[in-house]
């Protein structure tokens, strides 16, 4: 299945709710873009990215199946040191350093910590923004079980 829109700013659907936030884009396939023609290219990388963003996001049982058909219908990944202002869809940063990039450091006195070891958090609106500061989408930073605990969170 296609997307709507990818460039070197965004991937995915430019009308999506989530919005993921990454540092770098994937290198895009010539052609027909989708997540396996992305996991073709790019490799394990980037199918771990899809799988953990896949496994957070699905309502469903089969995690797969949302993954490589409608993932990237239902989010727009974007790409850069720039938060969109849109209030009524859900920003979820991910990495330290994206946090830092983009001035997000989360603040014990306001925001939600999601684990013990302040791997995610929930910023308290920003600017009317509904902010979640994750972990970068990598299986050692971003487990099963932190996926699990921060799973109920999310705005479906």
């Amino acid at each position: 299945m296609s997307i709507k829109k990818y460039s070197a700013e965004s991937l995915g659907h430019t009308d999506a709710k989530y919005l993921i936030y990454l540092p770098t884009p994937p290198q895009l396939p010539d052609g027909q873009v989708s997540t396996q023609s992305i996991i073709k290219l790019n490799g394990n990388h980037w199918r771990k990215i899809f799988t953990i963003i896949a496994k957070l996001l699905c309502r469903e049982e089969d995690w797969r199946g949302y993954r490589d058909h409608k993932l990237l219908q239902e989010v727009c990944f974007i790409f850069g040191n720039n938060l969109i202002e849109q209030p009524a869809r859900q920003h979820y940063i991910c990495g330290k350093a994206h946090w830092r990039a983009l001035n997000l450091e989360p603040c014990l006195a306001v925001d939600v910590a999601y684990d013990t070891e302040g791997k995610a958090w929930k910023k308290q609106q920003q600017d009317g923004l509904n902010i979640m500061l994750l972990p970068y989408p990598d299986y050692r930073q971003f487990n099963n079980a932190l996926i699990e605990l921060i799973k109920p969170s999310v705005q479906h």
